[in-house]
């Protein structure tokens, strides 16, 4: 229980945060480091030994990169809207079940998320899924695991 709310907490000043950024540079930076911390985290719980080391580091890097294109491509906005599908479809859809999300603000900004599998890790519901978003020519692919909290709702880690 405690958890949860720290991470509850931890998300509002991350929203927070990036709500309170001047520039869109700010905004992608934020996006970025975020993208960065959760990436560190999964390389950090996929690797051991000295490899634990080389794959939280590749992990903070991919995800900063990735955090900094899907900012590129959508606003705070569209991301909190894209946040909500991802959750309807993790809620909602069999495994390879996709789902569409389209901007409300302009049609060529699209994204379809797919989940892939579920299984159980840590007496906890996961589900790993894939998400590709577009904006004209511009094109995001990732895939994200996001697993049950105590109060049954998907977290993206």
């Amino acid at each position: 229980m405690k958890r949860s709310r720290t991470y509850k907490f931890i998300l509002l000043i991350i929203i927070f945060n990036t709500l309170s950024c001047e520039t869109n540079e700010d905004k992608k930076l934020i996006a970025g480091l975020i993208g960065g911390a959760v990436g560190a985290y999964v390389g950090a719980e996929l690797g051991s030994g000295i490899g634990k080391n080389i794959t939280t580091v590749l992990g903070g890097t991919i995800g900063y990169l990735i955090g900094t294109k899907i900012a590129n491509i959508l606003t705070v906005e569209e991301q909190q809207s894209f946040n909500e599908t991802i959750n309807k479809t993790l809620e909602n859809n069999d495994d390879k079940i996709s789902n569409n999300w389209s901007s409300e603000t302009t049609s060529s900004k699209t994204a379809i998320i797919t989940p892939l599998n579920s299984y159980e890790e840590k007496s906890k519901l996961c589900r790993d899924f894939k998400k590709v978003v577009k904006n004209k020519n511009n094109s995001v692919e990732e895939t994200s695991k996001a697993c049950r909290d105590s109060d049954g709702n998907w977290q993206i880690i």
